[in-house]
């Protein structure tokens, strides 16, 4: 349906008063002379992107031109036939005795998706009234025909994600790649799938049965294109409790934790006062104890890192480049430049990543331009074009890959959550807004990043509107309920969700404490909206050997696919604590 540009059209009105009284010329509508004309140039435009993700095309002009009128006002009125693609006509300025220029603007083109798309511009001009319901001036009404190209997002390699599960134990998984139908039946290792849900040629959802221990090919009979990704299922189990110490000197910070469930590994990035000299260190379990001398590289510059969804990368962010080292001996296999200049954006450093299951990861920048984002394809080794985004936002994702969660901090009033989607390859915005912070003065560079459950229905949330207390949400982001974050004399350094979401632990570092608490998120909240607590087992008390030194050090923590085990990484060491009670 069409609609009339109202600011468009004030501005039109306005402009056309003032070029008609400076116009020479014979009197009124000409006389006997050339009838009054009315010329609107180009008469097509054409837009495109990339990808859903590219940025916005740059706004053009259009040119409009009125002949043989003298005297009067001239009434215009802007059409815009298909407001989704033309989201405004304004900006008018004067170009000469006779004409002036309007400036089209087109929707972002995450907002149409990808596809061609069309608009049509009716630029309708007369002497009569604002509403042209008189004559009008020979050549209206002039029509600008708008074409618009936005590129598909690029089909998903295969994978299935997680790519690591829990043997003798049912699981979910989400299979990605290309000629899926609904007749599509999945195996795993020859044996069929417990069920499996068609979601379109790219994506099936599909629940394993119980399996012992091994690598599973899977497999896709009545699907159109071959498949090759394959899953493997690990003994839940098998650790104790200890504390890991890291060479010295001790690191700062945490520039990454990760824990390689295929390979039993931990990969801290230890980050140091000397940027150049951070590191990537790598711990390996052999079934009875972990290494007391880990592989570690020196990774100048480092951030943070992720693994790749089928395991076999590690995708570290530098301030200026994407390193991909090889999961086991660290070592450098490529490095891609990020795709902006330095010199003309002085200051920015890639800040974080998070790997999707699309064959995609999302990338976010940190310093004074906050607000940009990449995709890295991983298979291609290429970043996209930067696309603007929120100003510096916290982000995480579940171990399936489905989607990427960007929350706010640190601004007032609170910005709306935003999610890049691997099913669609497109960030979008959603109603709700949330305020992510924590709630100790001066600590923004110390929140960890919304941590999920395995399928991403359950998200934790550093504290919000400066309240004490974390937040718990669902996959469509209502909040469930509350955690404590801090009290008198503790504070919480670390949270973790289970990867069946049924709990979530903190740590908690105070005066001569250091406990590991959790909570019972598949209860009823109680009094505050708090979680109950769960105290058979709990609190777990790490002290002497604490993994931070406070709570002003960055410390993160994460579980084991079958959540038997919890892995906490700060600047003293690192501690294991299992089995969980």
């Amino acid at each position: 349906m069409s609609r009339m540009r109202g600011i468009a059209l004030a501005c039109c009105a306005a402009l056309f008063a003032c070029l008609i009284a400076s116009c020479s010329g014979g009197g009124g509508g000409g006389g006997g002379g050339t009838p009054p004309q009315f010329v609107v140039s180009p008469t097509s435009l054409s837009f495109s992107a990339a990808s859903p993700n590219a940025a916005r095309p740059s706004s053009q002009t259009i040119t409009a031109t009125v002949n043989g009128v003298s005297a009067g006002t001239l009434f215009v009125r802007i059409v815009v036939g298909n407001p989704a693609v033309v989201t405004a006509v304004d900006n008018l300025v004067i170009t000469g005795p006779t004409s002036g220029q309007m400036m089209v603007h087109v929707a972002d083109p995450a907002t149409i998706g990808p596809g061609s798309h069309s608009s049509v511009i009716t630029v309708i001009a007369c002497t009569t009234d604002i509403n042209c319901s008189g004559p009008q001036l020979t050549g209206s009404p002039a029509t600008v025909n708008v074409a618009y190209q936005v590129g598909a997002v690029p089909p998903p390699p295969d994978a299935v994600a997680p790519s690591v599960g829990t043997a003798n134990a049912q699981g979910d998984v989400i299979i990605r790649g290309q000629g899926f139908t609904p007749g599509t039946a999945v195996s795993f290792g020859g044996t069929p799938a417990a069920s499996s849900t068609f979601l379109s040629s790219t994506e099936i959802h599909a629940t394993y049965p119980v399996l012992p221990p091994g690598t599973y090919p899977v497999t896709l009979t009545g699907a159109g294109a071959p498949f090759s990704a394959s899953l493997q299922l690990v003994a839940s189990g098998g650790f104790t409790t200890t504390t890991i110490a890291y060479p010295l000197p001790l690191p700062q910070n945490m520039r990454g934790f990760a824990f390689d469930a295929r390979r039993q590994a931990l990969i801290v990035g230890a980050g140091f006062s000397l940027a150049s000299t951070n590191q990537a260190m790598r711990y390996a379990f052999d079934g009875t104890s972990w290494q007391t001398s880990p592989v570690a590289v020196t990774l100048a510059n480092l951030r943070g890192f992720t693994l790749s969804i089928d395991g076999e990368k590690l995708l570290a962010v530098t301030d200026t480049t994407l390193a991909e080292l090889n999961p086991v001996t660290l070592l450098t296999q490529a490095t891609t430049p990020r795709t902006t200049n330095l010199s003309t954006d002085p200051g920015s450093f890639l800040k974080s990543i998070v790997a999707t299951n699309d064959g995609q990861a999302l990338v976010m920048s940190g310093g004074p331009n906050f607000n940009q984002r990449w995709l890295y394809a991983v298979a291609g080794r290429t970043f996209s074009t930067p696309f603007a985004g929120q100003f510096s936002p916290a982000i995480g994702g579940p171990d399936n890959g489905s989607r990427v969660v960007l929350v706010e901090g640190g601004l007032s009033p609170a910005q709306p959550i935003q999610v890049y989607s691997a099913t669609s390859g497109v960030v979008t915005s959603t109603s709700v807004s949330l305020a992510h912070q924590n709630p100790l003065p001066g600590r923004v560079e110390n929140i960890n990043p919304p941590v999920f459950d395995r399928s991403g229905s359950r998200m934790l949330v550093a504290a919000f509107g400066g309240s004490e207390f974390h937040g718990v949400f669902d996959a469509n982001f209502s909040e469930l309920g509350r955690v404590p974050s801090s009290s008198v004399g503790f504070s919480t350094a670390a949270y973790a969700v289970s990867p069946s979401g049924n709990r979530a632990y903190t740590l908690e570092i105070g005066t001569s404490i250091c406990r590991v608490r959790a909570f019972d998120l598949s209860a009823s909240p109680g009094a505050g909206n708090l979680f109950p607590e769960i105290v058979t087992g709990f609190p777990i008390d790490l002290l002497p050997d604490c993994p931070g030194s406070s709570i002003t050090t960055p410390i993160q923590m994460l579980l084991n696919p079958a959540g038997d085990t919890l892995f906490i990484a700060g600047n003293l060491a690192i501690r294991v604590v299992a089995p969980l009670p």
